[in-house]
């Protein structure tokens, strides 16, 4: 296989993680969640209220809260057969409702179709896991507390985004 190498404009490689969040999150939780249970668990996604109703409401999400991300998938690399994903939202809580909101709020009409992931935790540690991500990452959609500056990304196969 080919080494992991930088395929867009972020500068991450497919394949490669970012280490910050799993050695801060280390550092201060016995046993913190992962950056890549928090990329990878529960792939979802739903269409831009522009172009088609809602298909949140698909998704078995009542009842269940935690830490969600909202992803855009830019482009795809051949060499290492998996879309580049752009993290644009952090947030936590309950996650039919925030994901509602945002179907209804936020402006992504340019994007069309949005991917989330979600994993979920107790509210204590969403709350933690939500702002340190935040503290690291610059994520254009989240609007408060956003700190951080480098570029969340991740690297999804084919099946992850079906």
């Amino acid at each position: 296989m080919a080494s992991a190498r930088p395929c867009h404009d972020c500068g991450c490689s497919c394949g490669a993680a970012d280490t910050a969040f799993d050695e801060t999150a280390a550092a201060e939780m016995r046993t913190p969640p992962t950056l890549d249970e928090l990329c990878r668990t529960n792939i979802a996604y739903y269409c831009d209220r522009t172009i088609d109703n809602i298909l949140v409401r698909d998704w078995s999400l009542r009842k269940r809260s935690g830490v969600y991300v909202l992803w855009h998938k830019n482009e795809y690399c051949d060499a290492h057969q998996r879309f580049h994903m752009r993290a644009l939202y952090v947030g936590k809580g309950a996650f039919d409702a925030r994901i509602l909101d945002h179907w209804a709020r936020k402006q992504t009409a340019d994007i069309q179709l949005i991917y989330f992931s979600y994993l979920d935790l107790p509210n204590r540690i969403a709350k933690y896991v939500e702002q340190l991500l935040l503290d690291i990452y610059n994520l254009p959609l989240n609007v408060s507390e956003n700190r951080g500056k480098a570029k969340l990304c991740a690297h999804f196969s084919q099946s992850e985004v079906d």
